[in-house]
């Protein structure tokens, strides 16, 4: 997996993304940041639905 800043830019572009409510805001991410790691599909330090190759592949052609 990619660097903070490209998990970020992943969360933001990712048709996938759900965010993790556990009734606590995290202190590890901005609230209203989107990022891999505030995802409920990626855990274990991967996406389980496969999405992050696909969407950095796409941000790589904008």
């Amino acid at each position: 997996m990619g660097n903070a800043f490209e998990m970020i830019a992943v969360g933001e572009n990712c048709p996938g993304y759900l965010p993790i409510y556990d009734g606590f805001q995290s202190h590890t991410v901005e609230p209203d940041t989107k990022s891999c790691r505030s995802c409920t599909n990626f855990r274990e330090g991967k996406c389980v639905i496969d999405y992050y190759d696909k969407v950095v592949a796409s941000l790589d052609q904008a």
